[in-house]
């Protein structure tokens, strides 16, 4: 446990610079959806990961309260989900559960401040970050491997940022979303993607920007908190 508490303890200072606090909010359409809604895994594909890219400075924070949820319990396991119907309904009964327990709130508004990354939100009030992080951690109970439960941070076409849990599977990477039951594949969001946790070691970031022109850095340090 010391060692991974001295891991996080040398992220710090990066991804203090950062400070991404990220969160979109549900439209009220998305919100009127119903949540019976099946896995299009049918259509997955994988995403490479880039270079390392500092982590949020929120998420650094969780770690040092609850590194238990940063470190990957088994790294011998498989590093992807094999999706059959049992699988994807376990994937979509998740994602409705957390959608459906957790309402959405600004951490500006609830705590006074951004960049609160919480398993178990106060109240029952949480943003983007707190239902990604919900999802993740009721799927390594599942028995799903760590290394395939992987946060990710995107850009909304509304010019927000957002948190995301994605699933690497061997049908391509799965997306549980808390503005939408559906889960899908995440080419068929519309979402740039900037970075996500490694597999390796879910303290540490990967870029995922396609667009090559894209200054992933100045995005993220740019915008510091959206709701």
């Amino acid at each position: 446990m010391g060692r991974v508490v001295s891991k996080i303890i040398a992220h710090i200072a990066i991804a203090a610079a950062l400070g991404v606090g990220a969160c979109a909010e549900l439209p009220q359409d998305e919100a009127q959806l119903q949540s019976a809604t099946k896995v299009a895994y049918q259509v997955a594909s994988p995403i490479s990961d880039g270079f390392g890219a500092p982590p949020p400075a929120g998420f650094v924070g969780f770690c040092m309260r609850s590194p238990e949820a940063c470190t990957n319990r088994n790294t011998a396991v498989a590093t992807k989900v094999v999706v059959d119907d049992r699988t994807a309904a376990m994937l979509v009964a998740v994602n409705d559960r957390v959608n459906g327990s957790i309402t959405y709130e600004s951490d500006l508004t609830h705590y006074g401040a951004p960049n609160r990354w919480t398993l178990n939100p106060e109240g029952g009030y949480g943003d983007c970050k707190d239902y990604a992080l919900a999802k993740r951690e009721a799927l390594r109970q599942a028995g799903l491997p760590d290394q395939a439960l992987r946060i990710a941070i995107v850009r909304t076409p509304r010019d927000e940022l957002h948190a995301v849990l994605t699933v690497d599977t061997d049908k391509g990477v799965l997306v549980l979303d808390s503005l939408t039951p559906k889960i899908r594949p995440w080419t068929e969001t519309s979402y740039l993607w900037l970075e996500r946790q490694s597999a390796e070691n879910p303290l540490r970031w990967v870029s995922l920007a396609t667009n090559k022109d894209t200054d992933v850095g100045a995005i993220l340090a740019g915008r510091r908190e959206t709701n």
